[in-house]
């Protein structure tokens, strides 16, 4: 598919987008042709330049993913978006923070008219079992100042198909764009447009998040949550455990009721959907 001639990438038009709130609380829009990460790029900048600072990228030489995956980022179409965050007070366990950031992008995705997409824990955001969007949060300590997240969003919005073979051997999991779940009288949807609708729901997130944790989001996380009650294995350091899961707990990590030895929590892993 061509890249729409009128869906560059904008900052004045998405400054110009969003919603008062969010716009006085985003200090710094920067736009880049070619960037390795953008995660990376705000983690270059001087610590007083993180904060609410967002960089978007055309493209991504070299995107990653959790578990040191890379994340495939053509130019043509897609969004390549982080975004800085200084923490003043840890009040709320932070390991959390991956969990409400797939709730503000699952949240975005539904104003722009998409249903039936979910989180796959932690993180990952799926359509019919095909990965539309992923997220990586990376936490620094800044010594005894706050704690420094960089949270990355990288979703498929219209994947170029001119090239599918080169597609299909850089992504080795099933995967999906937006406008293929939207249907062809919304192909033309706007970049822009869901750019701005990511940074409010981000925005809004993170200030509640700080006043209230996790928990204010827990409600969205169950109706949302692709796992729960489902028969899951989860990989963790080489070992296989095989239970039901029944959601996370406080912390974020999620719980596994397993045989024999009842639920138990698991902060890292990798999940895969038990079918016999």
């Amino acid at each position: 598919m061509v890249p729409l001639k009128s869906d560059r990438l904008d900052a004045g038009q998405i400054r110009s987008g969003l919603a008062t709130e969010a716009k006085q609380n985003l200090r710094q829009l920067t736009l880049l042709q070619d960037v390795d990460s953008t995660n990376t790029a705000i983690l270059r900048l001087p610590g007083e330049q993180q904060h609410a600072h967002v960089i978007l990228a055309e493209r991504q030489t070299g995107g990653r993913g959790r578990r040191e995956r890379s994340w495939h980022s053509p130019a043509g179409g897609n969004i390549y978006l982080s975004l800085g965050w200084w923490f003043m007070q840890n009040t709320w366990p932070l390991s959390t923070l991956p969990l409400v950031v797939a709730i503000a992008v699952c949240r975005a995705l539904s104003r722009a008219g998409l249903q039936g997409h979910g989180i796959k824990w932690p993180n990952d955001i799926l359509v019919d079992s095909r990965k539309l969007a992923g997220i990586l949060v990376e936490l620094q300590s800044a010594g005894q100042g706050p704690a420094v997240a960089v949270i990355g969003v990288g979703l498929n919005v219209r994947m170029p198909s001119e090239t599918p073979g080169d597609i299909e051997g850089a992504i080795d999991r099933p995967w999906t764009d937006l406008v293929s779940q939207l249907g062809p009288e919304n192909s033309g949807i706007s970049r822009n447009h869901l750019v701005v609708l990511l940074l409010e729901e981000l925005l809004t997130g993170l200030e509640l998040f700080e006043t209230m944790g996790f928990e204010a989001f827990r409600a969205s996380w169950q109706s949302l949550d692709l796992l729960n009650s489902g028969e899951i294995r989860l990989e963790q350091n080489g070992q296989n455990r095989a239970g039901i899961a029944r959601g996370v707990d406080k912390n974020g990590s999620l719980l596994l009721e397993i045989p024999d030895s009842g639920v138990v929590a698991f902060y890292s892993g990798e999940v895969s959907i038990h079918r016999d």
